[in-house]
């Protein structure tokens, strides 16, 4: 079983987004993933019960709470057990000893960030620090920036010039738009459910394009994410 790990010194940089985007992906294709929610605020399981009050949810997708060693441990077990093909790991914001034991046992480790000064600080903070956590371990594995919530339409000289700073890290060739399927993932639940619900609802019918490009970004995100884990 793969693992993958969104990782983020700073809360709300868009870890559970990218996660859920990703899952979603990965149980359209037929896979089998396992969630694991590595952060005491729980938004994968909040994400779940809420995706099941509207049948968004999937079958395929287990989550597993992990708030210390132990349990992060026993998911690992429960989900390898279970059989799923790859495991993503939703980090709590920080530093801590369960993060990096997150992260050591990952595949790949994925930093997200915003265009925010406030956000490519803690990011690229992050990326040092899973960087020298690698070198104290003498270990490497692949760690990427994803950047996320980018404007649709044009940018400011100032998002442009934190774009390009950001980029100069290894970095997802995908980007994550700023658009309402993402932002109201946490609610609605897995992209995929959703967007056939919208095709089935007369009234919101018309919205279904919009979830369906926000698809397209997470296919390539996932694709590319696939790549730096040697499939599965």
């Amino acid at each position: 079983m793969k693992l993958i790990t969104f990782a983020s010194f700073k809360g709300g940089a868009g870890k559970t987004t990218a996660t859920m985007a990703v899952c979603s992906s990965l149980i359209a294709r037929g896979k089998k993933v396992a969630l694991i929610d590595a952060d005491e605020n729980t938004p994968l399981l909040d994400g779940q019960e809420e995706a099941l009050k509207s049948d968004s949810w999937s079958d395929n997708c287990q989550v597993y709470v992990a708030d210390d060693l132990n349990s992060f441990e026993k998911a690992h077990e429960n989900a390898t057990s279970a059989g799923c093909d790859i495991a993503i790991i939703d980090t709590r914001g920080g530093g801590s000893e369960l993060n990096n034991i997150c992260m050591v046992n990952s595949d790949t480790i994925i930093v997200p960030s915003s265009l925010t000064e406030l956000d490519k600080r803690a990011a690229v903070t992050t990326f040092d620090y899973t960087i020298k956590v690698m070198r104290e371990l003498n270990i490497r594995l692949p760690v990427a920036l994803l950047v996320q919530r980018v404007p649709v339409g044009n940018l400011t000289v100032t998002q442009k010039q934190e774009l390009k700073k950001l980029q100069e890290l290894p970095h997802c060739d995908t980007i994550l738009y700023q658009r309402d399927a993402f932002a109201a993932i946490g609610k609605r639940g897995l992209l995929h459910r959703t967007h056939e619900q919208y095709l089935k609802d007369p009234v919101k019918r018309i919205s279904a394009p919009h979830i369906a490009i926000a698809m397209s970004e997470a296919d390539r995100l996932t694709d590319e994410l696939l790549d730096a884990v040697g499939g599965i």
